[in-house]
C-alpha cells in the first residue's frame, strides 16, 4: 500500500531531523581543532566541492540570469548561519544550540506573512509561539560552557536567533521563487557559487597545518566531512524538495524535532541535562502538537 503524501512528508521531516540534530555535536567536535571561521569555511567549501559534479551535469539547465537569487539562497541557507552557529557553540552546548534552532519556524511564519503575504491559522501561530517561548526560556536560563562573563552567553544565543531568521527567510524564498526548480539544480548552483571560491582560500589559512600537526586534526576533519556531505549536501537536497512539496512553515518545522536529537547526542557526549532543557523542549513539543491542528498542513503535489 503506497504511503500518502502526508505520511511521506512527515517521514522525510523526521529523517531530516536526525541528520540536522546530529550536526551540532559534529560542530562541537570540529571546534576542538578549528576556530568558528575555519569550521564555516570547511563546511561550505567542502559542500561546494561535493556539489561540483552535479553543477557540471546541470550546467546548461541552470537559470544563469537569476544567479543573484541563488547566491542569496546559499548565503541565508548555509553560508552566514554556518559562521553564526559555530561561533555560538564556543559558549553554548550542542544540546542548547539544537533547542534554540527551534526558533526557525517562528521566523519562517513571520517572514512568510510580512513579505510573502502567506496565510496561516490560529493554531499554527499558537504552536509556533509555544516553541518560541521554550527557546527564549532556554536562552535566559542556560549557562555558558566557556569562559564567557556572567550573562554574556545570551549574546551567543542571539547569534542562533539571527541564524534562525536567515533560515526562515531562506525557506520562504525557496517556496515563493524556486517552486519550479529541481532541488538538485537549486542546491548545486547555489553551493557551487559560494563554495568553489571559498575552497581556494583553505591553503591560505591555518587549516592544513592544524590537520597535519594537531593530534585530533584528521579526526576533526572527518567530522567536518560528515557535516558537509551529510548534514549539508544530502540534507539540503531533501529539504528543498520537501519545502517545494509542502510549505515553508512545514519545512521549517524540522527545527521542532532537531532539539531532541541534539540533546540526546549532547547527553551521550557528557553534557549535563537540566530541568531548563526539559522545560524548553516540553514547550516545543507542545508547539508541535498545536501546529499540527491546522487544516491540511501538508498538500499533495
Amino acid at each position: 500500500m503506497p504511503l500518502s503524501a502526508d505520511t511521506r512528508a512527515w517521514l522525510t521531516l523526521v529523517f531530516l531531523s536526525l541528520i540536522w540534530g546530529t550536526s551540532f555535536i559534529l560542530i562541537k567536535k570540529a571546534l576542538v581543532v578549528f576556530n568558528p571561521l575555519e569550521v564555516a569555511l570547511l563546511r561550505v567549501s567542502l559542500s561546494g566541492l561535493a556539489f561540483t559534479p552535479f553543477f557540471v551535469a546541470a550546467f546548461k539547465k541552470l537559470e544563469w540570469h537569476r544567479w543573484f537569487l541563488y547566491l542569496i539562497i546559499a548565503l541565508t541557507g548555509s553560508g552566514i548561519p554556518a559562521i553564526l552557529f559555530a561561533t555560538a557553540q564556543t559558549q553554548l552546548s550542542s544540546g542548547t544550540a539544537g533547542v534554540l534552532n527551534s526558533l526557525t519556524p517562528i521566523f519562517a511564519l513571520i517572514v512568510g506573512i510580512l513579505i510573502f503575504k502567506n496565510t496561516t491559522s490560529k493554531y499554527q501561530v499558537i504552536g509556533i509561539l509555544m516553541g518560541f517561548v521554550g527557546a527564549a526560556f532556554l536562552i535566559l536560563m542556560d549557562q555558558p560552557i566557556g569562559a564567557a562573563a556572567e550573562g554574556s552567553h545570551i549574546w551567543y544565543g542571539l547569534l542562533i536567533v539571527l541564524g534562525s531568521i536567515l533560515y526562515g527567510t531562506n525557506v520562504n524564498i525557496v517556496k515563493a521563487k524556486m517552486q519550479h526548480v529541481n532541488s538538485m539544480h537549486l542546491s548545486s548552483f547555489a553551493f557551487f557559487m559560494l563554495g568553489a571560491p571559498l575552497l581556494l582560500l583553505i591553503p591560505l589559512t591555518e587549516i592544513p597545518d592544524k590537520v597535519m600537526t594537531h593530534p585530533l586534526g584528521w579526526q576533526s576533519l572527518g567530522y567536518m566531512a560528515i557535516l558537509a556531505l551529510v548534514s549539508t549536501v544530502l540534507a539540503l537536497i531533501i529539504f528543498y524538495r520537501l519545502v517545494q512539496q509542502t510549505s515553508a512553515v512545514f519545512g521549517a518545522s524540522v527545527a521542532y524535532i532537531i532539539p531532541i536529537v541534539a540533546l540526546v547526542w549532547g547527553w551521550i557526549d557528557g553534557e549535563s541535562l537540566g530541568w531548563t532543557h526539559f522545560a524548553g523542549m516540553g514547550l516545543i513539543i507542545t508547539g508541535v502538537y498545536l501546529s499540527r491542528r491546522t487544516p491540511k498542513l501538508v498538500t499533495a503535489h
